[in-house]
């Protein structure tokens, strides 16, 4: 693996956080955000140095906010909407003083000069992994003899996560690869925009869920990934008649509840339906239902309860 400089940027990405908490974090599905011209992350790191004994004694790195800075040809009024928590009603965007925006996580490819030993190109991967863009500046400039481009240009303050994932003494604040490294899996790099990632351990790879019928019509869910690693589900995801779908014999919606369960190696999700609900039949579960780093499950409904 050779030194390499820095000559391209493309392939950006947010995909907001759901949730973050000691449990895990939860992503929703990234979404591209086409049309980058500059990103510039600025650790704001540095090494603080304490004297004695008439010279330097001690040094201590010292990490501040991370700060993105983001030049665009333009965002779509639906994206910068939901990037800066905006209302967006019939193509019209308000903005208020009270507006928050949401947590995302941001995604990008970096193209390095060169190629790696098969020919293809090299890209770094980078994910950030919790952070607030701030409403930027908006105005424009009257056409001349030439034109003049306008850019768009936003700022986000990146935190590190509250969760903590096994391994580390802190939550993440991003994390990277380069695709000519021999260390990373093949598979890390195929699946590395499917959801932030935050963990060295973690499996980027979609999972299959399993329903059975249980006592009192109870139907439970476990969720496996290939080679046979349970999942812990994400349950900010587990949304009954969205991410989760219980149906009668007749196809009807069945009404009911979700509970986790389970033990932290082979976690589940159980419906109980109500009391004076038809006994189900069939379960649908979309990529909406996600595990505790943001992947979705693979769609299935599995009609033989």
């Amino acid at each position: 693996m050779n030194e390499r400089p820095r000559i391209g940027l493309s392939g950006l990405v947010l995909a907001q956080v759901l949730s973050d908490d000691e449990n895990g974090i939860v992503y929703d599905t990234p979404f591209p955000i086409p049309g980058a011209v500059v990103a510039t992350i600025n650790p704001n790191s540095s090494v603080e140095t304490d004297y004695a004994d008439d010279g330097a004694f001690f040094a201590q790195n010292n990490r501040g906010n991370t700060e993105l800075s983001l030049e665009m040809i333009d965002i779509t009024p639906e994206n910068e909407a939901k990037m800066l928590g905006q209302r967006r009603v019939n193509g019209v965007t308000i903005e208020t003083d009270l507006d928050q925006s949401p947590y995302f996580a941001f995604g990008a490819r970096v193209l390095m000069a060169g190629s790696d030993e098969t020919g293809d190109a090299v890209y770094t991967y980078l994910w950030y992994a919790k952070g607030k863009f701030s409403v930027p500046e908006s105005g424009g400039e009257t056409k001349r003899d030439s034109i003049t481009f306008g850019h768009k240009n936003l700022t986000a303050q990146f935190v590190k996560t509250q969760f903590v994932p096994d391994g580390q003494k802190s939550g993440t604040i991003g994390s990277r690869i380069r695709t000519d490294d021999p260390d990373v899996p093949a598979s890390l790099i195929e699946n590395w925009f499917n959801a932030p990632v935050i963990s060295v351990a973690q499996n980027t790879g979609a999972f299959t869920v399993t329903a059975a019928g249980g006592s009192n019509n109870t139907v439970i869910l476990t969720g496996s990934k290939e080679g046979g690693a349970n999942v812990s589900f994400g349950r900010a995801s587990a949304k009954l008649g969205e991410t989760i779908i219980v149906t009668d014999a007749s196809g009807e919606f069945v009404e009911g509840t979700i509970a986790f369960g389970g033990t932290a190696t082979a976690p589940t999700i159980t419906f109980t339906p109500a009391e004076d609900a038809n006994a189900p039949a069939a379960v649908t579960v979309t990529a909406g239902l996600k595990d505790n780093f943001g992947i979705g499950a693979t769609p299935m409904t599995d009609a033989d309860l």
